[in-house]
């Protein structure tokens, strides 16, 4: 049985693939907030939310995501590189034609799953060790060690979450440098803690990033998202 407990499908054939395990404890994760995709219709979530967690095993996950057409699949959570199901499955889509995405910490990556990943999000959440342990609980030297080891530009990207009560721009600035230091070719995306207020600071910082960094960028939502289809639970 593996830790997979929500999956939902995007019109563009890719679904989501959320986890429900990781042994960091961060203090702006989106899990403190909701467990179930944040475009899900708020009815949608409530329901979820009262039926609970089910866990499901490698050939459920791929059959769901053979029978909705599904050709990419982002695996986050949570931390699937903590689930020891994780390479069976992306072993599994391999076999299918469904390609992988892995949305990681990086502390856990191996040649393995970096190989048979189509790409990754590889997040790093500060740079400073005393801020990382402050913020996960954890310290950094492996993730940094790894990112520098696997920071190929044509298949990761970095990304870090800009929070200001711990990780400030100054911060987010010293990130950047030490991506700059990697591998200037590879992309650096920066999201807002979901408890950020106000995207003013945010964006400014964006600004200030990109002077060190040029390949720095963010998600710009205009308009709610459109909701995408709940592949599993089924409700």
């Amino acid at each position: 049985m593996s830790y997979v407990y929500h999956i939902v499908r995007f019109k563009d054939d890719s679904a989501y693939v959320m986890f429900d395990v990781c042994s960091w404890r961060c203090v702006y994760c989106v899990r403190n907030v909701n467990l179930w995709c944040s475009s899900l219709p708020i009815n949608v979530r409530a329901t979820l939310k009262s039926k609970g967690i089910k866990y499901i095993d490698v050939d459920q996950i791929v059959n769901i995501l053979k029978e909705n057409s599904v050709k990419l699949a982002f695996l986050g959570g949570g931390e699937p590189t903590q689930d020891p199901m994780l390479l069976n499955l992306i072993r599994s889509l391999k076999k299918e034609g469904i390609d992988s995405w892995l949305i990681t910490n990086g502390e856990l990556i191996n040649d393995e799953i970096f190989d048979l990943s189509k790409g990754i999000t590889f997040s790093i959440k500060a740079l400073d060790e005393a801020k990382h342990i402050r913020l996960t609980g954890m310290g950094n030297k492996r993730v940094l060690d790894n990112f520098r080891r696997y920071a190929n530009p044509k298949k990761v990207v970095a990304e870090s979450v800009y929070f200001p009560k711990l990780i400030d721009c100054n911060e987010i600035i010293n990130i950047a440098k030490f991506i700059e230091s990697v591998d200037s070719r590879v992309k650096f995306r920066i999201d807002p803690a979901v408890q950020l207020k106000s995207d003013l600071d945010f964006k400014e910082c964006v600004k200030k990033v990109k002077k060190v960094h040029k390949k720095t960028y963010y998600f710009e939502f205009s308009k709610k998202p459109e909701s995408p289809e709940l592949l599993y639970p089924l409700i």
